[in-house]
């Protein structure tokens, strides 16, 4: 592996990845920036399904010299990034999970979309789905919020101050994903998704923070990146176990920008929280009359229920 020349390191984490990590590497091995310029890094986040393997495999016959395999045996998506933030070798670092399949400009885009902007720490873009099975109603109203996706249209735009791109694509400075997580030690805070667990935060952690570092988080559409999405995500059981992670990432995050949240006013926001799940609790929750629109309304309630109360139960966990 050559040490310099590094414009981008593409770092895939992934947790018993072997069976869905090869299409990724494929896309990789056909991108049109030249592989002299970027490495591909795969952090194995404490896999038990020989995924190590499998990607030694591909990456000797795809990518040669310019892959590599290391291990982060603390569970936790946050552990595997701070991991690449030691390991990666270019300035700029794309994040791809194992079911991410780039456009073959996605590198040659990301390297572009930060020359272009000196001002931008973290970057993201157009993420579109390939359902695997058609999705039902209830996937095709939280796929936005919930699973990735993300179409905002054509034009770039700058977010909004304490917010930035979702996860899946992410591209940031090396230098500031080394502030973030081996000066500021944000991993050990935000742990994230903890492998077959669907806890959140770890994102949105990264685009705050990058604010807070004084960078700008933009939306960059020529960014494209389809996003596999199996049936069973299509589920409500793993809806609700998702939303409950991602409430529970929303309190831990929460502790990073408002101080309140590292006091014992830590209980009012709770109390919050709490009152607003027993309102949704007691009260109709179909907001609209139509009969074929009741079960999806009573879903909903149900994944936002969940969210407020493992948001309420983590605001008041050390």
């Amino acid at each position: 592996m050559r040490g310099s020349g590094v414009t981008a390191s593409v770092c895939i984490c992934t947790y018993n990845g072997a069976a869905r990590i090869g299409m990724v590497i494929e896309a990789l091995a056909a991108q049109t920036q030249p592989i002299e310029t970027w490495e591909l890094l795969v952090v194995d986040n404490a896999s038990t399904d020989g995924t190590a393997d499998s990607v030694n495999r591909l990456i000797k016959e795809k990518l040669a010299a310019y892959a590599r395999v290391v291990h982060e045996e603390r569970p936790g998506l946050s552990f595997a990034r701070a991991k690449a933030a030691r390991e990666a070798r270019g300035e700029i670092i794309c994040f791809l999970d194992d079911d991410n399949i780039p456009a073959p400009d996605f590198v040659a885009g990301a390297i572009m979309a930060f020359a272009d902007r000196p001002a931008v720490g973290a970057l993201g873009g157009k993420i579109l789905p390939v359902w695997e099975t058609p999705p039902n109603v209830l996937a095709l109203a939280v796929q936005h919020f919930a699973l990735a996706i993300c179409d905002q249209g054509d034009r770039a735009f700058r977010h909004p101050p304490n917010a930035g791109p979702v996860g899946a694509g992410l591209c940031i400075r090396s230098k500031i994903l080394k502030a973030i997580y081996i000066e500021r030690g944000t991993a050990a805070r935000v742990t994230g998704h903890q492998g077959r667990g669907v806890r959140g935060g770890d994102d949105l952690a990264l685009g705050i923070l990058t604010w807070q570092l004084g960078y700008e988080c933009w939306y960059e559409p020529s960014l494209r990146i389809q996003h596999r999405l199996p049936a069973h995500r299509m589920e409500k059981d793993y809806l609700l176990q998702l939303y409950d992670g991602i409430g529970r990432g929303q309190a831990s995050v929460r502790r990073l920008y408002d101080w309140r949240a590292r006091t014992p006013l830590a209980m009012l926001i709770a109390a919050k929280d709490l009152a607003r799940w027993l309102e949704r609790s007691w009260r109709p929750c179909f907001a609209d009359a139509r009969a074929e629109n009741d079960g999806l309304e009573r879903d909903l309630n149900d994944l936002e229920k969940r969210l407020l109360l493992g948001r309420a139960l983590a605001a008041i966990t050390p």
